[in-house]
Order: C-alpha cells, then sequence, then structure tokens
C-alpha cells in the first residue's frame, strides 16, 4: 500500500472536524517526508484542512462553515506525543474544569517540561507554561490541585469558603499513596503553594504527612492569600493571612 493510499484510508476513517498528526498515520520516521507531502497534496485538493504545522482535519461544510477541531481535541492533540501525554491544561482553563470559576479562558495554557511559549493552533491562543517538576501522566491529576493551589489568588470571582471547600474535597479523594506522591511533587512547588496545602492536608487528618511541608517552610514567611481563620482554622500555624 502507497503512503498516499495509507493516508486516504486513515482520513476516511476520520470524523468531520477530527484532529489528524502525523502520528495518527503510523509511518516509519523514513516515510515522513513522503507522508508530508502526501498530506500537502490532499490540503490543495481539499479533502483535508490545515489547522497549523503538522496538524490537520477532515473538514465538514454546514451552515455555519466547516466544522474545525474542538479546542478539546486541540488540547489533546498538544499534550500528548508520540502516543504519550507530556502536558496537561492548566490556568483559567483548569480553575474552570475543577469548578472554581464560571469563567471560560480565551487562550489555553499548558503546561510541559519545555520553556515558555506562546503560539496559535488556527484561532486558539496557547500559552506554553515549565512545569516546576518532572511527571509522569499518573502526575496529571495531583499536579492540577497543586497548579490549582499555586494560583489561588488568581482565580477570578474566587469565593475563599467554597474554593478552599472544593479544594479540600479533591485531596479528599486521593488515595494514601497519591497524597503522598502529592506530597513529594509539592516539594518543587514555590513555599506558598506547600503552606496552603501543608494546612489543607493537617485539616484532613494528615498532620503527620503535612509536617514534611512544614519542614521545607521558612518559619519567618508569611502567606498573603486572603484566607480567614473561621474558614481555615489552621491558617496561623502555617504563616497565612
Amino acid at each position: 500500500m502507497s503512503i498516499m493510499q495509507k493516508v486516504r484510508e486513515r482520513i476516511e476513517q476520520a470524523q468531520p472536524g477530527q484532529l489528524l498528526t502525523y502520528a495518527d498515520f503510523q509511518v516509519s520516521d523514513s516515510q515522513l517526508e513522503a507522508l508530508a507531502a502526501a498530506l500537502s497534496r490532499l490540503v490543495r485538493q481539499g479533502v483535508i484542512n490545515r489547522l497549523a504545522k503538522g496538524r490537520y482535519y477532515k473538514p465538514k461544510e454546514t451552515l455555519f462553515g466547516k466544522v474545525k477541531p474542538s479546542e478539546k481535541e486541540i488540547i489533546k492533540s498538544l499534550s500528548t506525543s508520540k502516543g504519550k501525554v507530556k502536558g496537561y491544561e492548566s490556568g483559567l482553563g483548569l480553575y474552570n474544569q475543577l469548578g472554581l470559576t464560571t469563567q471560560v479562558p480565551r487562550e489555553v495554557t499548558l503546561v510541559t517540561r519545555k520553556q515558555r511559549r506562546v503560539t496559535s493552533v488556527g484561532k486558539t491562543k496557547i500559552r506554553y507554561v515549565q512545569s516546576p517538576t518532572s511527571f509522569k501522566e499518573s502526575d496529571i491529576d495531583k499536579l492540577q490541585i497543586l497548579d490549582a493551589l499555586r494560583g489561588y489568588k488568581k482565580i477570578p470571582d474566587r469565593n475563599n469558603k467554597k474554593t478552599i471547600l472544593i479544594l479540600l474535597e479533591y485531596i479528599r479523594k486521593l488515595t494514601e499513596r497519591d497524597t503522598s506522591r502529592l506530597i513529594e511533587l509539592a516539594l518543587d512547588y514555590n513555599p506558598a503553594t506547600r503552606a496552603l496545602l501543608g494546612a489543607l492536608l493537617e485539616q484532613l487528618g494528615y498532620a503527620k504527612e503535612a509536617d514534611r511541608l512544614k519542614q521545607s517552610l521558612n518559619p519567618l514567611t508569611k502567606y498573603k492569600l486572603g484566607i480567614s481563620e473561621s474558614i481555615l482554622p489552621n491558617r496561623k500555624d502555617w504563616n497565612i493571612i
């Protein structure tokens, strides 16, 4: 089967608007140049559309124009490399997913191990942020909790009581093993994040585990998070004001 035949067959299987990358065509490295040429030819023929470098989609005409990949598909594609997850969504999009805000982001924030940069995929603006720690796919749910803690003061329309209750619930749902991993990952985050996590863990009965975080903090440093004692009773123990 020729590269062009293989490409056409894969495109026929795709749903209109589905995002396709080189990895979807499963060709060897030696065939990548031929694959790129085949895709470029199909773009010129109108069989597929090019969304960004190395990213294509099968168009479908509707009353409202051509169907493009959803933002969710774009995020998934950009977070994956050779079938492995290399990044995850953070920022305002994450806060919205976690139920911490109702605001919808104008841009997508992706956390990877690569350096910071800003790019666009179609009309979607992508802001890459470098993770403070190395991570595996299984770490992502913990990292998103930590990112929410780190960005606590940046959460739009934040209701402190509701936000703390939601974050407590996400941490509460973690297994003992995942909680240990959460603490391990937190040690690579900034002191304010470690302090807030420690206070929340202590509230959930993980005082011994939280002490590892306390030992990593400067006892003279104060963390201005604007959380009252009625919402976080042990805030003073963690120098949170």
